[in-house]
């Protein structure tokens, strides 16, 4: 009975073994199903999107176009500046040609020239070539530029906006100036003018625009731009453009100077205009030169040469020669320049001194340095690029050169190297200031009255038995300050010293809640005075 017994229990438990290895199959089997059907899946979700990505690629991309708005904004920057430049040239030109009895052939060739002329590309007229031409129409048609590229953009405008207005600005001229290309080619046939080289048009063209949207651009995204630059870059704009302006005006101020010195050459040479128009053309002519002469001026100053053909003037000699009969040359020095002119270079030494108090008011600690090279660099670009638009041929003359490079890194030399000291001192000057105040406020005062006192009580020579209040009384205590009397009493100087404070109470009974007459004369309490204990004026 008991075999079979076993027998039974054995086959049961090979049947539950069985079953437990059947239902581990199954689990593993339905496992793998599992994953090679997530593995179908994946692969059909990675070919849908394989799909959608090349679908993209192949599909055109569509780039947002600019609204009626945007649009009639972008033709105003593009031709608004280069239209009205055409149309004063147009005027200014055909009236000075009635002006002087002359037909019109050439006006077509002629305004195309003056197009070119004011973006500094250089002409050749019946054989001369003319190379240095006027800055100041130039740098009108830059302020024109720049100001319609900031009417446009404002500082949350995006960085694409931004790149359609810089574009806009630039293809503009870029078309009118392909235009008075082939005015000029045409008109060449009829009046002495050459052609210009075309790659040189388009270069100075481009360039001139350029700089003026860049700038319009940048000054109108400066509150957005400005946080994305470091500190010490952001802080350098404004001294260096004080420290330009000191150079500038520091050239400006000698012509001026050398004018009213040489009055009467400038005189002889406005005699020569043999008339009032004459006379008219060629003060015209000089003011549109003045700040070539200035530049030249301002180049001589920070100790570099300014060359007018065989002429050359610096603080450290001069060469004579001859020069263009322009009144305006009339401030050029002649002859050899005496012992005293190396002293203009302490002007150079004072602006960089101004440069690095500037930037050492503006920013702390070893940033200043920083500063101080950063606005310098700035100046000297601009200072390099100013010399070299400066100059150019000038026919018979020879060249016109202010050695620009050299202006250029003796600028970067005064205003680095003496900036940098007086910066470092400025700087130093400031922290010093700094740790003084902290350890002014460190320290605690002294004036009367301000700390804690001890009080002094008089001694007791006996004690006295306060009884105890009965039910119903109260005892009021009535303080006395005398700070008032004790603060006039101290002197001034003494003001380490220890007041002594003593604090009067005195102890009454209230008439109302008192005792029966007989218990009255137990229940007053003499004056006293305070113990011993801290106190301040306020009790």
């Amino acid at each position: 009975m008991s075999s079979l017994v076993d027998r039974a229990q054995r086959a049961a438990q090979g049947a539950r073994r069985r079953a437990v290895r059947d239902d581990e199959r199954r689990a593993v089997r339905d496992d793998e199903r599992r994953a090679v059907r997530d593995d179908a899946r994946r692969a059909v979700r990675d070919d849908a999107r394989r799909a959608v990505r090349d679908d993209a690629r192949r599909a055109p991309r569509q780039r947002p176009v600019p609204d009626a708005d945007e649009l009639r904004a972008l033709l105003s920057v593009a031709f608004r500046p280069a239209g009205v430049t055409v149309v004063l040239l147009s005027a200014l030109i055909v009236v000075t040609l009635v002006a002087a009895n002359s037909d019109l052939t050439g006006t077509f060739g002629a305004i195309a020239a003056s197009w070119l002329a004011i973006h500094q590309v250089p002409l050749t007229i019946d054989g001369t070539s003319l190379g240095v031409l006027p800055l100041i129409p130039t740098a009108g048609m830059m302020w024109a530029v720049a100001r319609g590229c900031a009417a446009v953009v404002h500082p949350a405008s995006s960085r694409r906006h931004a790149l359609q207005v810089i574009g806009a600005a630039v293809t503009g001229p870029l078309v009118v100036t392909a235009i008075a290309l082939a005015v000029i080619a045409d008109a060449s046939a009829v009046i002495p003018l050459s052609s210009p080289n075309a790659l040189a048009a388009f270069g100075w063209v481009l360039s001139v625009h350029v700089l003026a949207a860049g700038i319009g651009v940048t000054v109108a995204m400066w509150p957005t731009l400005g946080a994305e630059v470091p500190s010490w870059v952001r802080d350098a704009v404004r001294p260096g453009l004080r420290a330009m302006t000191a150079i500038v005006g520091a050239g400006a101020v000698l012509v001026t100077i050398s004018l009213l010195m040489e009055w009467s050459t400038v005189g002889s040479l406005l005699e020569r205009g043999d008339g009032v128009v004459g006379t008219l053309g060629l003060t015209i002519l000089s003011v549109l030169y003045l700040p070539n002469v200035v530049v030249g001026a301002a180049a001589a100053v920070m100790g570099g040469t300014a060359q007018i053909g065989d002429v050359s003037v610096s603080v450290f000699g001069n060469v004579g020669g001859s020069l263009p009969p322009l009144p305006l040359l009339g401030a050029v020095p002649d002859g050899v320049s005496g012992g005293a002119w190396p002293a203009l270079l302490v002007i150079p030494l004072l602006i960089g001194v101004m440069l690095g108090r500037d930037c050492g008011r503006r920013v702390a600690g070893q940033e200043a340095l920083l500063t101080v090279l950063t606005a310098a660099a700035g100046v000297g670009v601009v200072t390099a690029v100013l010399g070299l638009v400066s100059g150019g041929r000038l026919g018979a003359f020879g060249t016109v050169e202010l050695n620009w490079w050299a202006f250029g890194l003796l600028t970067f030399a005064w205003l680095g190297l003496a900036g940098a000291v007086t910066a470092v001192v400025v700087a130093w000057h400031r922290s010093r200031g700094v740790d003084d105040e902290a350890d002014t406020a460190d320290e605690e005062p002294h004036l009367p009255g301000a700390e804690e006192v001890p009080a002094i009580a008089a001694p007791i020579t006996e004690e006295w038995e306060v009884p105890a209040a009965a039910p119903g009384r109260v005892i009021e205590a009535e303080l006395v300050d005398d700070t008032e009397e004790r603060a006039a009493s101290v002197a001034p100087q003494d003001t380490d010293a220890e007041a002594e404070v003593v604090v009067d109470a005195e102890v009454e009974e209230d008439a109302a809640t008192a005792a029966p007459e007989g218990a009255g004369t137990a229940g007053e309490a003499p004056e006293a005075d305070l113990p011993r204990g801290p106190a301040t004026p306020s009790d």
